[in-house]
Order: structure tokens, then sequence, then C-alpha cells
């Protein structure tokens, strides 16, 4: 019961690499470039690889190259315009 509790709360404070990829309007592979060029923190939470949403966040702004999409996360803004060559 314990370890669920906290298990949420760790979910809470993450997001999945896809759920960052879809906040810049990246493709999937863009978005696993992204994840492991080391920009923000990655936990593993049950096997899978989660981004730190509070360490996402900072990277985010101390950045100048990728913009958050403004547009609900519904698949109409596939990430092909964005690019993938600098995160800083």
């Amino acid at each position: 019961m314990k370890d669920d509790i906290r298990e949420v709360h760790i979910l809470k404070k993450t997001m999945s690499i896809m759920e960052m990829g879809r906040l810049l309007g990246l493709k999937k592979t863009d978005s696993y470039y992204v994840a492991n060029k080391g920009w923000f923190q990655i936990i593993l939470v049950r096997g899978k690889r989660r981004v730190v949403i509070d360490s996402f966040e900072e990277w985010y702004r101390n950045q100048t190259h990728y913009k958050k999409r403004t547009e609900d996360c519904d698949g109409s803004n596939d990430g092909e315009d964005q690019q993938t060559e600098s995160g800083n």
C-alpha cells in the first residue's frame, strides 16, 4: 500500500518520454533523441524511463530552441517543423 502511494506521487511528478515529445510537438525518434541528450533528469519507474517535470521545466526555461505546442495534443501537429540539432 505504501509503495503504491509513493509510486502515484512519483508518477504525478514525472511524464513519459512520449508525453514530453507531444508537449514539444516531436515525433517518437526526436523525443528519444532529446531525452537521451541528458539535458534534464530521467528516472526509471517500473522499468520505464520517465522525465522529471521540474527538471524538464528548468531546462525548458533556459533554452531557446524548442517551443511547447499551444494547440491540443491531438496529433494535429506532427512536429515535422521542429528541429533537433540543438537543445541549449
